[in-house]
């Protein structure tokens, strides 16, 4: 039974936001993945270098396919996309954009250093979150919603829009490289 709704896209374009609104609408369960690896210890070791924790991909999978198994349905917000994932059970996948300047400001707003947040911002230039699910789910799960400008009530309502309507298949909204070239933007901030 397909009952999790993926949200995912590089940090801080938004996935928390409608992730939460999503789970108080609907009643579905909001499943945080850094929380639950580091609340179930689902990780190999602590990476002191990038201060996070390596997933233990297969524990990981393991406990999200019975959290899927006995759960009404499950919002999972999160950027990172790999075998850990219970394809399976993923009805669909929203992937949030955000345009790389506005993202890249945010990022150091937080308090990243200008390497993570450039890294961040290259992964989303690159479309890397868009390919990963679509690579992982087929592009018939995967919705992508570019939310440069965007409320974060807008966000919801299109993403209520395409589950209400059982809306499929949506990517190629946004085009980063058409509009920045990576290098002379990274010289630039």
């Amino acid at each position: 039974m397909a009952n999790i709704i993926l949200i995912t896209g590089t940090p801080g374009v938004g996935k928390t936001t409608l992730a939460r609104k999503l789970s108080q609408k609907s009643g579905f369960k909001l499943i945080e993945l850094s929380h639950l690896v580091r609340k179930e210890e689902l990780y190999t070791r602590f990476d002191r270098a990038r201060k996070t924790y390596v997933v233990d991909e297969e524990k990981l999978r393991r406990r999200l396919e019975a959290l899927s198994r006995s759960s009404e349905g499950i919002v999972l917000p999160t950027h990172l996309i790999g075998r850990f994932l219970p394809t399976s059970s993923v009805k669909l996948a929203f992937v949030l954009r955000l345009d790389p300047m506005v993202l890249y400001r945010r990022l150091r707003a937080r308090g990243w250093t200008k390497r993570k947040s450039w890294e961040n911002t290259e992964a989303e230039i690159l479309d890397v979150s868009l390919h990963e699910s679509r690579s992982l789910l087929g592009p018939r799960r995967v919705y992508e919603i570019d939310t440069t400008r965007k409320s974060a009530p807008a966000v919801y309502r299109a993403a209520l829009r395409a589950l209400s309507r059982g809306k499929t298949g949506r990517s190629g909204v946004v085009n980063w490289l058409a509009r920045y070239d990576p290098l002379e933007l990274e010289r630039t901030l």
